[in-house]
């Protein structure tokens, strides 16, 4: 019995389908084997309530003095966005004093995620969402200087692929640290007003943890509230040996100049003593 026109179609169009799935199935190990690992630490769950739930709620709270949150009008905030968003992760004392070459290990992941807030792209303001002792998601927290959490999240997204991605929060700093050919590495705090004037391709080299660690353990023995006038931040205490650096090369210069001048001007005034 001959095969029908309908089952020769069929036949036809089996090895499209084929094609259309191969490619299908293709695109999505794709995407499942080259997105950013740093993008795959906050689970779907909280990802979605962020978007829904999340969103709706900060837009209603932003609404209510725009202005006072930084944007311009209502109109603004109807048309912002979610942006990226990490686990933040707590220092634990006990395993920060012991510590010696590893941030990571000291850390403890909080029930607790930090998402950018865009407008127009930018970011704009954050969002911090926390899960209840029901196991329900809950907005604690909007509004805000986005900058530090932006640069600590660009920073790491821009180091591709690594594994570990771990996001501190300490004294309201972000540390981003992460692993990169078995070596962990970490990206310094930002101060605010540094983070707004660096742009992902003036960021931080990542390095060693060794040096934070040192930083760390300093700052959990001063006993003494040197935070009001800002010098008990952790980026201060951070970039200070560098500053410190900086100061006294700029000073051991000044006085080569000085003594080279000196010199020169010795040199012609024995000259034009008469003989």
């Amino acid at each position: 019995m001959g095969t029908s026109w309908l089952q020769q179609i069929y036949l036809r169009r089996l090895p499209i389908k084929k094609t259309l799935l191969l490619t299908v199935t293709s695109f999505v190990l794709f995407l499942t084997f080259f997105s950013p690992v740093w993008a795959q630490t906050v689970t779907e769950d909280v990802v979605s309530f962020a978007n829904t739930e999340g969103l709706t709620l900060i837009k209603e709270g932003l609404s209510k003095d725009p202005e006072g949150y930084g944007y311009n009008n209502e109109a603004e905030i109807s048309e912002i966005t979610v942006g990226q968003g990490m686990q933040i992760h707590f220092i634990d004392g006990a395993k920060l004093r012991a510590a010696s070459d590893s941030l990571i290990e000291t850390v403890t992941p909080q029930d607790n995620w930090e998402f950018l807030i865009l407008s127009g792209g930018i970011p704009k303001s954050k969002m911090i969402i926390q899960k209840d002792s029901n196991g329900s998601y809950q907005v604690t927290e909007f509004g805000g200087n986005p900058n530090t959490l932006a640069y600590a999240i660009h920073s790491l997204e821009a180091e591709g692929e690594v594994s570990e991605p771990t996001l501190i929060r300490e004294r309201d700093e972000y540390i981003a640290a992460f692993k990169k050919d078995n070596q962990e590495l970490i990206i310094a705090p930002q101060q605010a007003s540094s983070a707004e004037t660096k742009g992902l391709s003036n960021i931080s080299e990542p390095q060693a943890p060794g040096h934070l660690i040192d930083v760390l353990q300093t700052m959990q023995n001063d006993s003494s509230d040197d935070e009001q006038d800002g010098s008990g931040t952790i980026a201060s205490a951070y970039y200070a040996d560098d500053n410190n650096h900086l100061t006294r090369s700029i000073t051991i210069s000044a006085i080569i100049a000085l003594v080279a001048v000196f010199v020169f001007w010795a040199y012609l005034r024995r000259r034009k003593q008469p003989k």
